[in-house]
């Protein structure tokens, strides 16, 4: 990574050796590296034979391959609270083997953890709340795992019962007045008791957030919000304007204004804050995060606008997005990608790109995935005060080079398309920027309040 941000060839090609050298040790396909150096050393890459496969690793690949395929198939449909049960109901028949679950303590509460495997569910997160108990949350673990908490303020003794492809689990104050479960079953049901062990406190349980708006015992003090830095990127700059759009005004100077009325916001609630640019000048990408970690900021935010790929398409694109750095899964991803990376990284070939996006910080970006999604959720509950019919274009994940080399959480966030003329009139204007700006601030609260 370090050889890719400061364009050393030499590291890269080392780098690229080592990661061949590591996947074929560990029998893995190494076809991605092998590409990517060969446009930087083509002569250090030679064709091998490929190996023979016996039976028995024809049968395993066989056998990873049904399991992956089953987990793609069994898929989350629907959830439901019901006397005293929580149903979940998937696509696809659920066997014994596939539940594991254990019991942790946080905070004075108590967390009881299913973890379902292999299945995925269509959203980042879910959460319920109820009566009885504090929060059920239900999130993609993993790519092949699903994690269901039920976290409660008391310790009870739920048990779980799989029929046929639904799983249910009591809920606390089950069995007062509550009918039973359904009798139809092909598994016995199972009993989680006692209180954690020191083995099962080890684990990770996954973290709260809020769903609508920060609550108010979550208005963290000023004393507190003083051990946090956090360092705003304010999108292009000086030779880069960004995007241009509606009455030819420019991203470039839409989102420093943004970024200003943000650094007002969360200095008055103790934050440190730093712009990575305070007026209009030109910043290469690769320094953007090279000055967040020398900062020790806690969050890096970079701020940009959209714009719709085509003039026919200026009325129907709209809406706020979060993007946390990952490899782009979506056409819709890669294209906004692609116009906020346009200013520097025109000589990186794509094989290159994908090879150093395949070895990113799993942790960061688990952590980034998590802000994206109350920065994104707390934006739309402020400027929906006042502007009730703002699109939501949810939280995504995209190969944004300015987010790579980042030591902390980071997030790029498109605060709406500045080629939308009433969107592009919104983001100059200085109320709509404050409500932005508090949005995003009540998002960084709440992801500390429920994750630090």
């Amino acid at each position: 990574m370090k050889g890719l941000l400061e364009q050393n060839r030499e590291l890269q090609v080392q780098s690229l050796l080592g990661l061949i050298k590591a996947s074929e040790t560990l029998g893995l396909d190494p076809t991605r590296y092998k590409n990517a150096l060969k446009t930087i050393r083509p002569d250090l890459v030679g064709e091998r034979p490929e190996k023979r496969t016996t039976k028995s690793q024809s049968k395993r690949k066989q056998s990873a391959s049904s399991v992956s395929s089953s987990g793609q198939k069994r898929k989350l449909l629907s959830t439901k609270v019901e006397n005293g049960q929580l149903h979940l109901h998937f696509s696809g028949s659920i066997k014994n083997g596939n539940l594991r679950h254990f019991i942790l303590e946080r905070n004075g509460n108590v967390l009881y953890v299913y973890d379902l495997s292999p299945a995925r569910v269509p959203y980042s997160i879910k959460r319920i709340r109820g009566e009885g108990f504090k929060e059920i949350r239900i999130a993609q673990y993993d790519p092949k795992k699903i994690r269901i908490v039920i976290e409660t303020t008391k310790p009870y003794k739920p048990t779980s019962r799989i029929s046929g492809s639904q799983l249910s689990i009591t809920l606390p104050g089950y069995g007062k007045g509550a009918s039973a479960l359904p009798k139809k079953s092909t598994t016995k049901s199972k009993t989680v008791t006692g209180l954690p062990s020191k083995k099962a406190k080890a684990k990770t349980a996954l973290p709260a957030r809020t769903v609508q708006s920060v609550p108010k015992e979550a208005s963290l003090p000023s004393s507190m919000l003083r051990r946090y830095t956090v360092v705003l990127d304010p999108g292009h700059g000086g030779k880069d304007g960004g995007a241009v759009g509606y009455q030819r005004r420019k991203e470039k100077d839409a989102v420093l204004a943004v970024a200003k009325q943000l650094k007002k916001v969360l200095r008055s609630r103790g934050f440190n804050v730093y712009l990575t640019r305070e007026r209009d000048v030109f910043i290469p990408l690769k320094k953007r995060t090279r000055y967040a970690n020398r900062k020790q900021a806690d969050f890096f935010i970079s701020i940009h606008a959209n714009a719709a790929a085509s003039r026919r398409n200026y009325l129907k694109s709209k809406g706020i997005e979060t993007y946390f750095l990952s490899r782009a899964r979506s056409g819709r991803a890669k294209r906004v990608a692609a116009i906020e990376n346009s200013a520097e990284i025109k000589d990186i070939d794509r094989y290159t790109k994908d090879a150093y996006l395949s070895v990113l910080n799993r942790e960061k970006i688990i952590e980034s995935n998590k802000l994206a999604i109350d920065l994104q959720r707390q934006m739309l509950t402020s400027v929906r005060k006042k502007y009730k019919a703002v699109v939501d274009n949810g939280v995504r994940e995209g190969p944004f080079w300015v987010l790579v080399g980042a030591q902390m959480p980071a997030v790029l966030i498109e605060i709406g398309y500045i080629t939308h003329p009433t969107e592009a009139r919104r983001l100059f204007n200085p109320y709509y920027q404050k409500l932005l700006a508090e949005g995003i601030a009540n998002g960084i609260e709440s992801y500390i309040y429920h994750n630090k």
